[in-house]
């Protein structure tokens, strides 16, 4: 069977969408109780939520959100805990990537946080100031950047 980006939909994705996120984004960092499984982002029409799934198991989670004129942001990027450091963010990157191009992407924008420098530069990312008012609120350092598909 293998790796397959799965776009959320069905009850159970929705459930294995959230409780990854919210473990690993929030949870994980210390941030109790704040997660939401409703944010109306989520459910937008410009949102594109996928689950990274390897035999049917769900493995990790992002969002492409549609800017307009070739351009998206990959947003809340996660993988259990358990399965990091075992290559398949490297595996979602490149499905979330052939995702974007099938939609008219050619620009990929991330607000990357500092522990994930690393990973994005190797897949290709650069460093790039594309909307600093994302970055205003945050309560995690984050560097923008993009990639040209």
């Amino acid at each position: 069977m293998g790796y397959e980006l799965v776009k959320v939909g069905d009850p159970a994705d929705w459930a294995d969408f959230h409780a990854i996120r919210r473990v690993e984004l929030f949870e994980a960092r210390g941030r109790f109780g704040i997660y939401n499984d409703n944010h109306p982002d989520d459910y937008a029409d410009f949102a594109h939520p996928f689950l990274l799934k390897r035999d049917g198991e769900a493995l990790g989670t992002v969002r492409l959100d549609l800017f307009g004129s070739g351009r998206a942001v990959v947003r809340l990027v996660a993988i259990t805990a358990a399965e990091q450091k075992r290559g398949h963010g490297r595996v979602m990157e490149s499905l979330v990537t052939e995702e974007a191009r099938a939609l008219g992407v050619h620009t990929l924008l991330v607000n990357a946080v500092d522990n994930a420098l690393g990973f994005y530069e190797k897949t290709g990312w650069e460093p790039f100031e594309w909307d600093p008012s994302e970055l205003e609120n945050s309560p995690l350092s984050c560097i923008q950047m993009r990639k040209l598909l």
